[in-house]
């Protein structure tokens, strides 16, 4: 068995150090630095969010370096690159070509939300342009690196991959964020590792790496179908505030499939969300990336994502008209959490306050988020501040289970099991105990 170590930043290699320098004892701001055939490379470049934003300082050891690799465009992942670029960083960014679709839009989303101007946005943006180089899945060696680089799968969100590199005397695997099987839209993580050469070592993801997902695919559409139905019988509205990246698409993708087979009430279906809407748009681009059975779907006329009465509504006019509207009507809009986003103006403008409607979260509320804050107010009969006001908490409140988009322990350990011939396993992206848990799961020390 292999070495298994948690909340451990630096791994010698025979000719280099793989380094720790965010999600060392926290799930969020992963960014790695790998040193080994005389090359330095940042495997992801991402910041610290929520409570562990107010601790991230961007590390001086990710300035140096040849290149960047990205495993995929989630902000925790690529939210440091504008740190890196307004320092005049002038070097290729490696990642998957949708990987790097997504990553411009969720970089320029994020500039706009702290209020970069036009002419700063628009400067690193063309920087990135610049400097991004696609690489595709199971693709040959990248000549510029003078090393062995392969993207392979990790069915995490589109155009997300694990990173197997190799130089002369070392091998490095980075897992980055791994998907549940089975995953709606998505190919499962890459299990057939090519055997021959030793693995120096494993850096995983830990996020989930104390618990097993009690929920699965099968339970999420039936759940679904159950709140939709009960809210149309009410007359009420549907409230989902969701993710735009992965999250809104495997939302889409079960309500089509509940309209393709009959089951949903007639009853129309707003996607409120601009970035939302141009993610959809993006993974439409890439469908060739999709699962075997969304690409029979495709086939055969079936579109995963788009569906009868299924309305994009992009101005802010269109949503304020929304909140205007008489249900039933479900609205899908940012954020998962309520932090921000156009859900936070629908539930204070009277959707928390009407006992019609439901409030359907999909996905696990972070404690100190508004979202938390809702969930325990409804458990009380009591009301919540949300955008400055008190708004009281009489809709309905459920949750989707089921729909994470990481691996839990189990499915961890098979992902790793594929791999052969590995000698030591750094686990990051996860709280401590996670860690500390998922050791004792695979039986390290």
């Amino acid at each position: 068995m292999a070495d298994v170590l948690a909340c451990t930043a630096v791994h010698p290699l025979a000719d280099g150090e793989v380094r720790l320098l965010g999600a060392v004892r926290c799930v969020t701001g992963a960014m790695t630095r790998v040193e080994l055939g005389g090359r330095r490379l940042l495997v992801d470049c991402g910041i610290g969010q929520g409570r562990e934003a107010r601790d991230f300082v961007f590390p001086d050891a990710a300035r140096d370096v040849d290149a960047v690799v990205l495993t995929h465009g989630h902000l925790d992942h690529i939210g440091s690159l504008p740190y890196l670029l307004d320092g005049g960083f002038d070097k290729p960014i490696f990642a998957t070509q949708a990987t790097l679709a997504i990553a411009r839009l969720s970089l320029e989303d994020a500039l706009t939300m702290q209020r970069a101007t036009f002419r700063e946005t628009g400067a690193l943006l063309a920087a990135f342009d610049r400097l991004a180089q696609p690489v595709p899945y199971d693709g040959p060696r990248v000549a510029a690196l003078d090393l062995e680089l392969t993207f392979r799968e990790a069915g995490h969100i589109l155009g997300s991959a694990s990173v197997d590199l190799s130089s002369a005397k070392s091998r490095v695997i980075l897992s980055g964020d791994l998907g549940r099987p089975g995953s709606p839209l998505l190919k499962d993580a890459f299990c057939a590792w090519p055997a021959g050469r030793p693995v120096d070592l494993v850096v995983m993801e830990s996020t989930y790496g104390e618990r097993e997902h009690e929920h699965g695919h099968d339970d999420l559409a039936k759940k679904l179908l159950e709140v939709v139905t009960q809210t149309v019988a009410r007359k009420g509205k549907l409230f989902i505030p969701a993710f735009a990246i992965g999250r809104t698409q495997v939302v889409l993708y079960f309500l089509n499939q509940l309209v393709e087979a009959g089951r949903l009430p007639k009853v129309p279906v707003a996607l409120d969300t601009p970035l939302g809407l141009l993610m959809t748009e993006t993974y439409s681009k890439f469908e060739k990336l999709y699962d075997a059975q969304t690409l029979t779907q495709l086939a055969r006329g079936d579109a995963p994502l788009d569906f009868e009465n299924l309305y994009a509504s992009r101005r802010g006019s269109d949503s304020a008209r929304l909140r205007d509207a008489p249900g039933p009507l479900i609205i899908i809009a940012g954020s998962g959490m309520l932090t921000g986003g156009r859900i936070v103006s629908h539930l204070v403008d009277g959707g928390l306050a009407d006992e019609r409607n439901t409030l359907l979260f999909a996905g696990h509320q972070g404690a100190g988020t508004p979202g938390r804050r809702i969930q325990d107010a409804a458990k009380q009969g009591g009301a919540v501040w949300l955008d400055g006001q008190e708004v009281p908490v009489r809709c309905r409140i459920d949750t989707l289970r089921g729909l994470s988009a990481h691996a839990d322990r189990k499915e961890l350990a098979a992902w790793l099991r594929a791999i052969p011939q590995v000698r030591r396993v750094a686990l990051h992206h996860g709280e401590a105990d996670a860690q500390r848990a998922l050791v004792r799961y695979l039986g390290g020390r």
